[in-house]
């Protein structure tokens, strides 16, 4: 007598991976904001190829991006990580880092017109230093602010460019 073949095991359906959906809708999010903007360009002398063409193709390819990622996403794919990389998939994702990352540059923006583009950008670098473990306060100020110093410079200098000098009104 011969055994009967077992029955096929279903694999189990992967769970959603929230920071790749977090990725994926982000994505999205800035295609959208990406094609919000774009209507905003006024047209050019010529209707078919002006100043709105290049962006808009960006701005769709963008938003196309984010809705297949959100779409996979959604269907329980994973990113998976580069052969070089020595990571654990299913580990936890920390997002203390990331989020410290982006609340330096949510308060940067809020506060880049009241005080000035060196103060707010200089916190968003700030941020990012302490996101990524240094904790030498007064070394991240000081590298922080002569970047956004020379930014500034940079930008209005030798850009043209109008940026808001804020706080150091006068001294910039």
């Amino acid at each position: 007598m011969t055994d009967p073949v077992p029955p096929a095991s279903v694999p189990a359906r992967p769970g959603v991976s929230i920071p790749d959906l977090l990725v994926a809708l982000g994505v999205t999010v800035i295609g959208v904001l990406l094609l919000i903007g774009t209507t905003q360009i006024p047209f050019g002398i010529n209707a078919v190829v002006g100043p709105r063409v290049f962006p808009l193709i960006v701005a769709v390819g963008t938003l196309a991006l984010g809705i297949v990622l959100t779409v996979q996403t959604l269907r329980g794919e994973r990113a998976e990580p580069s052969a070089e990389e020595d990571t654990d998939p299913d580990a936890p994702a920390d997002l203390k880092s990331p989020g410290i990352i982006l609340g330096g540059f949510v308060l940067g923006s809020v506060l880049l017109a009241p005080l000035g583009f060196v103060v707010g950008t200089a916190l968003m670098y700030f941020s990012v230093a302490y996101a990524f473990g240094e904790r030498r306060y007064a070394l991240m100020a000081g590298i922080a602010l002569a970047v956004a110093l020379v930014s500034y410079v940079v930008f209005t200098r030798g850009l043209g460019l109008n940026l808001p000098a804020g706080v150091l009104r006068g001294i910039l």
